[in-house]
């Protein structure tokens, strides 16, 4: 549904987008997640057909984001993370006004205005004034307005921003509703939201890719646990612990100057886990690495955006 080849994007003399390469495919929730100014916001506008790439090739459902932008817009939704609403208008009425600014026909229109104020549960105050509306059904309006077209592609730009936590599990709901039909690309700066609604994550960082992962994947990864060390016995622990038959992998735990993250094979956890860890602990006692402290490691996106990012700034990377 979409493809990315060599996305470039200059602003005069500045390059924002540094050649960008990734696909969404049908279906798909995909987390679009990066510090501010790391090129998200501008990313998704040249996939909605609001910007026009520097250099590269952008498709979206076959459509080439350049010569068919029109057609790009007609299968796109796009809620931006300030989206434009008339607040003096009735719900109703602006989703209608924003379906004929679509050029959908009175009859065709009626009945599509009335599928998606259902689709995204404001039917109850379709006759209410949009300005006294709470946030959250605000949002759920905006969202009316970037569905009433039955686009393919659903692009979300930070859509729980400022929502109290009942509204934020209704958006995530929602969104995972929305995606049975369509691919969805939001982003977001609640990693533990992207955790729970996406299939996908793609990492941003000073225009580059940093990451890309699937979530699946993620969750099925061998068996870990955190290794603390007392200064630098983490980096002779890890050379150590690498050289190990049932270690699979090792790594510096995000933030956490002196832990480590220590993968290993399933066998290693699947009988007497307890007494192989045990084993191991005093294996690195004896050797004088200087463990402190030995605990389950859960993983999730937030330790895999910590620590892609700061590799990838560590490199040198300038903007």
């Amino acid at each position: 549904m979409i493809e990315v080849k060599g996305l470039v994007k200059l602003y005069g003399d500045r390059k924002v987008l540094h050649g960008l390469d990734f696909s969404v495919g049908p279906g798909r929730v995909c987390g679009f997640l990066g510090p501010n100014g790391s090129g998200k916001s501008t990313t998704m506008d040249i996939l909605a057909g609001l910007l026009g790439p520097s250099d590269g090739e952008v498709r979206v459902c076959g459509h080439d984001v350049v010569t068919h932008s029109k057609e790009v817009k007609a299968v796109v939704g796009y809620l931006p993370d300030n989206p434009p609403l008339h607040r003096e208008m009735k719900v109703r009425e602006f989703v209608d006004y924003v379906a004929r600014l679509r050029g959908q026909k009175s009859a065709a229109r009626k009945v599509a205005v009335d599928r998606v104020l259902e689709d995204c549960d404001v039917s109850d105050v379709a006759d209410r004034v949009i300005g006294n509306l709470s946030k959250g059904y605000r949002q759920r309006v905006a969202l009316c307005s970037a569905l009433v077209h039955q686009p393919k592609v659903l692009i979300l730009d930070e859509p729980t921003e400022g929502l109290d936590p009942n509204q934020i599990v209704h958006i995530r709901e929602l969104v995972r509703k929305l995606a049975k039909d369509r691919t969805v690309i939001l982003s977001s700066h609640i990693l533990s939201e992207v955790q729970a609604t996406c299939d996908d994550v793609i990492i941003i960082n000073q225009g580059r890719i940093a990451a890309k992962t699937s979530l699946t994947e993620e969750a099925s990864r061998s068996p870990s646990m955190l290794f603390s060390f007392q200064g630098q016995g983490s980096d002779a622990a890890a050379s150590w612990l690498r050289e190990k038959s049932y270690v699979t992998e090792v790594r510096p735990f995000a933030d956490k100057p002196g832990t480590l993250v220590v993968d290993f094979l399933d066998d290693f956890c699947r009988e007497g886990a307890d007494a192989n860890v045990a084993k191991l602990n005093a294996s690195l006692v004896q050797g004088g690495f200087g463990v402190t402290g030995i605990a389950e490691h859960k993983g999730g996106i937030e330790e895999l955006f910590f620590h892609v990012i700061k590799s990838q700034n560590q490199g040198g990377l300038t903007p």
